[in-house]
């Protein structure tokens, strides 16, 4: 099975069906894993040194999506006074996140999703914007590698999400074109570059709320992927 024409109305009648596809892109936080609170430690942990930790939760949720050097420049934003230059608190970030990585696990549901998608035929694409060390470190950890085709990072890109390049890209080292491709995002962000790509975009409700998810212009809005399952293989013609 190299296409699937599948989905149906959400249950209050927003959702539309999911048209054929041949390839499925995934985001990496947030998506497959859950590492958005080891992001939030971080961005805590750096806001205290920087003189001032984070008390908001908007305050968090304004880097979600964001590539490292993005949020590194939007940190210097905030924080003038730091005489850090963006690398350097790039790689202040990176070590933290590496350090304590053993406790991400996988978003529920992701890992068994990847593998039906695989066997199904459908070829499978990563597009995260996080740096090549953390996503190698996540597929060494939870046995990823075998299931994907392609892989785009933060550092293959020029413009990262919601720059429409990452998924772009993507689709093209996968040979498809990008309006054969469905991407599973949890940002805003992450959404409008996928629709901006052309792709059909499914917005997944782990980091953002639906009501968001579908003002960034998502076509399918999910709670978890036993959902998307459901309406990918299970009742294809609802």
């Amino acid at each position: 099975m190299n296409n699937v024409s599948a989905g149906s109305q959400a249950a209050a009648g927003s959702n539309p069906a999911i048209p054929a596809i041949a390839g499925i892109l995934f985001d990496m936080d947030g998506v497959l894993i859950n590492s958005e609170p080891l992001h939030e430690f971080t961005l805590l942990e750096l806001s205290g040194q920087f003189g001032r930790r984070f008390e908001k939760e908007s305050e968090l949720q304004q880097f979600k999506g964001l590539p490292e050097v993005s949020i590194a420049g939007l940190l210097k934003k905030i924080y003038p006074k730091v005489t850090l230059t963006t690398d350097e608190i790039t790689k202040l970030r990176l070590k933290q996140l590496l350090d304590n990585f053993d406790v991400v696990q996988m978003i529920e549901g992701s890992l068994e999703f990847v593998k039906r998608c695989k066997a199904a035929g459908f070829r499978l694409g990563l597009t995260t914007s996080a740096a090549r060390v953390v996503q190698q470190l996540a597929f060494e950890k939870f046995g990823l590698s075998e299931y994907f085709d392609a892989v785009v990072t933060g550092e293959d890109i020029e413009r990262g999400k919601p720059d429409p390049e990452p998924y772009l890209l993507t689709a093209a080292n996968l040979s498809q074109p990008a309006t054969a491709c469905m991407v599973i995002e949890d940002a805003v962000s992450g959404v409008i570059s996928g629709k901006a790509a052309g792709c059909l975009v499914v917005g997944i409700t782990t980091s953002f709320a639906a009501e968001d998810l579908r003002s960034g212009g998502a076509d399918l809005v999910i709670s978890s992927f036993r959902d998307l399952g459901n309406r990918l293989f299970d009742h294809p013609q609802a």
